[in-house]
């Protein structure tokens, strides 16, 4: 399973107002994150509302590895208590997570609190339901997203190592052909990009995959027509994965294998590695710079950087 836990919308709304024993706050947490073609601002739309209430926003652009050219990497330790000071959370609050669209984003969030140290994190599983629940929302306008009083927030918890896969290490496995032979490799974007037949969101930006990678695009394990919701049983999601698998010509889920996710900057990745952890599989990674990251590191076009970058399905 994942550290942190799905919570249906009626579980979140009784939660938000509960009265714990422990005097824990419960703070909704929006995270909505659009790609770049979609035109959408997610802290705009925080700000205008609705949103659950009182809740912050935690904008994966800002809270992340300045240092680096990739969109929104995970922020070192420093950083991250940086922010959430900023944000005006606690250690000990109750986080419950979501977005707009419905696990899109929000899968991306919980994962950054929970690998940097976060202990009660909630995914909430949607918030697009929770909407048509008619459940308690706020719509005023809010004309700053600093909402509490900065605080001293300090986590010495780091997880990063056991969660995240760097491109030197995916440059070694790729060049001593084990990405193919010893882990199974999912890259979430769609399939047509993957095969290198649909543009990539960002301008420039080839589209393909790496060499020893499989498809399985996040819109496989969550269900549109029930709001982008994860399914509750272990045995659905096992078979929506290995029956895209099979009618794609791709072998199946090898569970001797480690998994590495990944897809374009790191985000719908997390989407399919929660979706897998929530079937039961464990010993999973991210990598967290994805295609946008290989790519960046491989667009001189030189006859070795072609052979970082394949198309069609090889598998």
């Amino acid at each position: 399973m994942s550290a942190y836990k799905l919570l249906s919308p009626e579980k979140a709304a009784k939660l938000l107002t509960s009265l714990l024993p422990s005097k824990q706050r419960v703070i909704p947490v929006d995270s909505s994150w659009y790609m770049p073609n979609m035109n959408r601002n997610g802290k705009e739309e925080y700000l205008k509302g609705p949103r659950l209430p009182n809740a912050v926003y935690f904008d994966i652009d800002d809270i992340k590895n300045h240092n680096l050219p990739y969109p929104h990497m995970l922020p070192d330790l420093q950083t991250f208590n940086k922010k959430m000071s900023e944000l005006g959370l606690l250690p000990s609050d109750i986080l419950i997570v979501y977005d707009n669209i419905g696990n899109f984003s929000s899968p991306r969030c919980a994962w950054t609190l929970t690998t940097l140290g976060h202990k009660d994190v909630y995914l909430l599983n949607t918030f697009a339901e929770y909407k048509a629940l008619n459940l308690p929302l706020e719509y005023n306008v809010l004309l700053s997203a600093n909402r509490f009083p900065k605080t001293n927030y300090e986590s010495v918890i780091d997880h990063t190592e056991e969660q995240v896969v760097t491109y030197e290490e995916m440059e070694r496995l790729f060049k001593d052909h084990l990405l193919k032979t010893k882990y199974n490799v999912y890259d979430a974007r769609s399939l047509g990009r993957y095969l290198g037949k649909c543009p990539e969101p960002r301008p420039n930006f080839p589209s393909g995959h790496i060499p020893g990678t499989l498809s399985l695009p996040f819109t496989t394990v969550v269900d549109n027509k029930k709001f982008n919701k994860f399914d509750d049983s272990k045995e659905e999601i096992q078979n929506k994965i290995n029956t895209f698998l099979k009618e794609n010509n791709f072998p199946p889920y090898d569970p001797t294998k480690p998994t590495i996710c990944m897809c374009g900057t790191g985000v719908s990745g997390v989407i399919i590695k929660t979706a897998l952890e929530n079937s039961g599989i464990k010993n999973i990674k991210l990598y967290d710079g994805s295609w946008t990251e290989w790519i960046l590191k491989h667009k001189e076009g030189s006859k070795e950087d072609q052979n970082y970058i394949a198309t069609g399905n090889a598998n």
